[in-house]
């Protein structure tokens, strides 16, 4: 079947280490542009066929302005960032490849979404993209084999054993499905990576 590129994004968190704030965290402003656009930005320039931004109710700013950026806003209250994920899965086939990404971070290269998506249509389970992150302990540390390949994710290490984090990432719609039974993606893809090896592509600083 002809494969068409979807994508999901997750902005239905809460931001509590944030507060108070007068707008949500993905309108606060990055070079004078809501950090929001910066991903649909990089969607776009992967030949997006739909960008899907899934949002809490009450977070009206953000699903104002991902509609008027063109987007399909999904409402639902999400648990967790793996319910998040699955929320913008609903609908499409299970071949479709989908481009994911968090829109409170700002990341280069703009076309950085196009060799993981590659990378999947040319066969691979899951591809991700790879920045050297700070803060180690309270986000996902990729470990890597010495071919480049992902062995595992240890998700908010006290000891991390590298300085790599994926920030993004390609896969089709069934594998990531599967995120539905865990809190956080990482924990899936760590069982992944230790049954069949991800893909991963380093990119850029975050």
């Amino acid at each position: 079947s002809t494969v068409m590129p979807y994508f999901a994004l997750n902005a239905a968190g809460s931001a509590a280490r944030l507060q108070p704030l007068d707008r949500s965290k993905e309108m606060l402003e990055v070079r004078d542009r809501p950090v929001l656009e910066y991903l649909v930005e990089r969607m776009r320039a992967a030949a997006a066929d739909e960008i899907r931004v899934v949002t809490r109710p009450e977070k009206k700013d953000v699903a104002e302005h991902a509609e008027r950026l063109g987007a399909t806003v999904v409402l639902g209250r999400p648990e967790h960032v793996s319910a998040s994920l699955v929320a913008g899965l609903v609908g499409l086939d299970g071949d479709d490849v989908v481009l994911f990404g968090f829109p409170d971070t700002v990341w280069e290269p703009v076309d950085g979404f196009a060799p993981l998506r590659a990378l999947v249509e040319a066969g691979e389970d899951l591809a991700l993209g790879l920045f050297e992150g700070a803060d180690l302990e309270r986000i996902d540390v990729v470990v890597l084999d010495e071919g480049g390949r992902v062995s595992a994710i240890d998700v908010k290490p006290v000891r991390p054993r590298s300085s790599w984090i994926w920030g993004c990432g390609t896969a089709r719609a069934s594998l990531l499905s599967g995120t539905a039974r865990d809190a956080e993606p990482g924990v899936y893809f760590d069982r992944l990576a230790r049954q069949r090896t991800i893909a991963a592509i380093k990119l850029s600083n975050m």
